[in-house]
Formats: C-alpha cells, sequence, structure tokens
C-alpha cells in the first residue's frame, strides 16, 4: 500500500509539471530571425528595424542571421528543418515562399506545407534603376539607348526568379531591347556594379532603391507601383512611362516553422504587427518606400497561396527559366 501511495505521489508531480513547463513564457531565450538573403539587401534592412524593437518588449536577444544563396532557398531551408518551439523564425518574400515553387520544383522543403505563417508584414514595389552614367531619364529613352549599344546591354537583379528578375524580363519583352541577365546573390551585392556602370540597369525594391537614388548613386527613372507611393510621389510609375499593364509589387512576411503551437504564432503575429504600426516604425518605413499591412496568420496564408497563381502567369508570360 505504501509503494502504491508513492507512486500515485510521483505520478502527481509528474503531471502537475508538465503545464508548468507549457506555460513558460515565450520567449524565454534568444530568438533566431533567418534573412534568406546577404546582408544590406531590403530583407536585411526591414528586419533589423524590427528585431530591435521586438527585443526591448520581449526583453530577450533576438540574432538576425543573413543565410544567402541559391535564390534564398538556403536560409529557407534552414528554417523549414527547425524545431517548430517559435525560436527560429524568418523574413520571407513572394520568391522564397511562393514563386521559387515555380523555379525550383526540386527545393529540399515546401514552400507552403513547411511553414507557419505569421504576418504579411507589407509590400513594396519596385524602381527601375540605372547606373549613373547611362545617359538617360526615362524609361523609353533607356530603351531607345540600349538598341543602339553593340551587343546590347546587361542588367542586374537579386538572384535568378526574383521578381527583380521577373520585372526586368518583362520590360526586356515588351520593349524588343537586348539585354542579357547578370543575377546577384541579392540587392546589395548587385548595386556596387550598378553604381559604377558594370551593369546598366535593376529593377530593385523601394526600401533599398530609394536611398541609394536620393544620394545620387543610381539613377531612378520609374516605379513597378500601380500607382505613385507616397514615399515617391515625383517618381513616374511605368505604367506612366509607356508600359501598359507593367504593376509589379513583392511582398515581406514572417513565417515560423510549421507545427508551431497555436499560442505561439498568435503571440509572434500580435507583437510583430505591433512594433509594425508603431509610429516610430511608420516613420522609417516611409523613408524606405514599403507600406506596411500586418494581418492574421490565416489571411497571410491565403495571400500566399493567392499569390502562386499570379507569379506563375507572369513566369510563363516571360518564360523565365533557371536552371
Amino acid at each position: 500500500m505504501l509503494r502504491r501511495g508513492i507512486c500515485l505521489m510521483i505520478a502527481g508531480l509528474a503531471a502537475w509539471s508538465v503545464p508548468a513547463v507549457a506555460q513558460e513564457a515565450y520567449p524565454s531565450r534568444t530568438v533566431r530571425w533567418i534573412v534568406p538573403f546577404p546582408a544590406g539587401g531590403p530583407t536585411d534592412t526591414l528586419s533589423r528595424i524590427l528585431v530591435a524593437r521586438l527585443a526591448e518588449i520581449w526583453g530577450q536577444s533576438v540574432v538576425v542571421e543573413n543565410k544567402g544563396g541559391a535564390s534564398g532557398a538556403i536560409g529557407t531551408d534552414i528554417v523549414a528543418k527547425a524545431q517548430p518551439d517559435g525560436y527560429t523564425v524568418m523574413l520571407g518574400t513572394q520568391s522564397t515562399n511562393a514563386s521559387n515553387m515555380i523555379f525550383f520544383p526540386n527545393l529540399p522543403y515546401d514552400p507552403i506545407k513547411d511553414f507557419q505563417p505569421l504576418t504579411l508584414i507589407g509590400t513594396a514595389c519596385m524602381a527601375l534603376v540605372t547606373a549613373p552614367s547611362v545617359p538617360v531619364s526615362t524609361p523609353q529613352e533607356l530603351v531607345a539607348w540600349a538598341k543602339t549599344q553593340p551587343g546590347g546591354i546587361t542588367y542586374a537583379s537579386a538572384a535568378p526568379g526574383s521578381s527583380q528578375h521577373v520585372a526586368a524580363e518583362l520590360m526586356v519583352r515588351r520593349s524588343g531591347m537586348n539585354a542579357i541577365h547578370v543575377p546577384y546573390k541579392g540587392s546589395a551585392a548587385a548595386m556596387p556594379d550598378l553604381m559604377t556602370g558594370r551593369v546598366s540597369f535593376m529593377f530593385d525594391n523601394l526600401p533599398s532603391a530609394l536611398p541609394a537614388a536620393r544620394a545620387g548613386k543610381v539613377k531612378a527613372l520609374a516605379q513597378t507601383c500601380a500607382k505613385r507611393s507616397p514615399s515617391a510621389p515625383d517618381l513616374p510609375t511605368m505604367e506612366e512611362s509607356g508600359f501598359p499593364d507593367f504593376a509589379i509589387e513583392g511582398w515581406y512576411g514572417i513565417f515560423a516553422p510549421a507545427r508551431t503551437p497555436k499560442p505561439i504564432v498568435d503571440k509572434l503575429s500580435a507583437d510583430i504587427n505591433k512594433v509594425l504600426l508603431e509610429p516610430a516604425s511608420l516613420e522609417k518605413w516611409k523613408t524606405l518606400g514599403f507600406d506596411p499591412i500586418g494581418t492574421t496568420p490565416e489571411a497571410f496564408a491565403e495571400r500566399q497561396k493567392a499569390d502562386l497563381a499570379y507569379w506563375k502567369k507572369m513566369i510563363d508570360y516571360t518564360g523565365i527559366k533557371v536552371e
């Protein structure tokens, strides 16, 4: 009887301890924030603004890790295979978690099934930018100038199959210009060659293109927004510049590994959305040309799936192939 009583007491203590562990405040240790592109690009810039404030709110370190390469697939794969405990998250894009699924059918992960969407933090269109040495000031002038260059010209992109790549190929196809694609490992890696004229132009996301243009390091000719961004009211759209039906918008969102517990998912989503829309953050987003949104995990999941059809249509039209 004594032995049975001791066993029951031990079992009771064990049962009592499980909820105590499960209810441990989150986060209680360092959170890894994966950026699947090199430092200095728009995903990195947006991440560091969010991370600095989240660390203050949580009272825990949030460490940004840049894991670039393979069009964002290397860093994305790290998150897909991480423990679903809320301590590894990533800032993904429409390429890493949507269109890469079309370009790379043999990815080591599923961009949708292996991830838990947390929130769509916002959208940003792109700017068509050229080297300062290129003697043009409009998209139409760029096309005309390119056609006079023996052998054509070159254009950069953040990665093969990226939204920058798709936008440039759309322009090339529509205009009949001769331009050769030069892919880089992120926008930040491409920008120095654009500034010096080693490549002639690129489409780059507003959060990284606008600061460079304002500093006179590149020339901004137009933007891919359907309407002029409030951050760049003086920059005409591609449609205004003589390219009908040329509105291309990318998105940025936060993901955790699939099967992350719902209480943690809800907390991450709520806290990130709070930081996203704080007055101090809004001032920074305006400077970067970034349009913040903030959604529920469910709404973001629907947007992610819907965008697959859109990007497939664009990719089929441009005929882009990524080896």
